[in-house]
């Protein structure tokens, strides 16, 4: 298949970075849409936008399910993994049929090509990331612009609640995986390894450990895949807003958009200032991660929760867990990167 060129052309119209996103601000030919485009399922995670098919993947934590969304017709495809909870899955590079995904505690090879539901995926364990006498799983993860694979893991949940909710503290770590599957341990010991971001001049990593409500940056060495001088640039505690910060992103200008989990919100932070720009309302009870996509990457794809929820906030919340399309927001992504890996073939 032909690749999609990226093309960054992005609407000029932006607020005064201390303007809330609200609808009531912004002019009609610029409002902000949010619109809900799958089904709703159960603990929906890890969005990917593949460029080349111009398709978006997703996982289905607990239900374990890698589920890819065609925006052009609204089907949404799945397929099933017989290997536990499915944290997070990216394109292999150079394949149109192959995935990597974290499931359970492994690193794990998938063949799907993402056109049919496939009941039992064939699939092989590539690696493990930890050993199997740990009480841990794969959770979020992303590839640097060398092809990197970024994993982290965290203690398995309690009650199917995370974070000051219920599980143990300090049993994850964020590990680097190269194309020989080698896997070193970068920041250790974290509680929920969680969202990812380069910025576009690669010499930039943020990374959020969910329950210190804080996103912590690093000076990043692009060539050897390592970082140091570790700051803090958002702390979610200075601001009156609750939940924690859960998967996150990047826009071409640099700032952060950040998943709030435990709250029905996506908020944009500029990581140089430590200003909170924007808030958009999702209507989904917890929201869980997000990425850039469509053929300009304008298209902010939402991913929510709909796991472990009382009949009461059901009822509120009918679509938690449904993936939602945030358009008319004036910027454009940057795009995601393929695994570069020697063995997936």
């Amino acid at each position: 298949m032909k690749s999609v060129p990226y093309i960054f052309v992005c609407s000029v119209f932006l607020l005064s970075a201390k303007t809330p996103l609200f609808v009531s601000n912004i002019p009609q030919a610029h409002r902000v849409t949010v619109e809900k485009v799958t089904d709703s399922y159960g603990l929906s995670e890890g969005p990917q936008w593949d460029h080349r098919t111009q398709k978006l993947f997703f996982v289905d934590i607990y239900n374990q399910y890698i589920r890819r969304l065609d925006p052009a017709t609204g089907v949404v495809t799945s397929a099933y993994v017989d290997h536990g909870p499915v944290s997070v899955v990216v394109t292999v590079s150079g394949t149109t049929d192959k995935l990597v995904a974290g499931s359970g505690k492994d690193l794990i090879l998938v063949s799907w090509d993402g056109e049919q539901n496939e009941k039992n995926v064939t699939f092989k364990v590539l690696t493990s990331i930890e050993p199997s006498s740990s009480d841990t799983r794969t959770n979020d993860g992303k590839v640097d612009l060398s092809g990197r694979f970024w994993l982290g893991t965290m203690a398995n949940e309690l009650n199917g609640r995370t974070g000051d909710w219920g599980n143990a503290p300090k049993l994850g770590s964020l590990y680097r995986i190269n194309e020989t599957l080698q896997s070193e341990k970068e920041i250790t010991p974290v509680t929920i390894s969680n969202g990812l971001a380069w910025n576009i001049k690669d010499d930039t990593f943020y990374y959020i450990d969910s329950p210190t409500y804080q996103v912590a940056a690093y000076d990043y060495n692009s060539n050897e895949g390592t970082m140091s001088n570790k700051r803090i640039v958002f702390d979610l505690r200075k601001t009156n807003m609750t939940g924690i910060p859960d998967g996150m992103t990047i826009d071409k200008s640099g700032n952060l958009w950040i998943a709030v989990n435990g709250e029905s919100h996506v908020i944009l932070v500029n990581p140089k200032t430590q200003d909170l720009l924007k808030m958009v309302e999702i209507p989904a009870v917890s929201v869980t991660s997000v990425a850039f996509g469509g053929p300009l990457l304008d298209i902010l794809y939402v991913t929510t929760s709909g796991y472990n929820l009382t009949a009461e906030e059901r009822k509120k919340t009918p679509d938690a867990g449904s993936v939602f399309a945030v358009k008319n927001l004036g910027i454009c992504g940057v795009p995601g990167n393929s695994f570069k890996c020697n063995s997936c073939d």
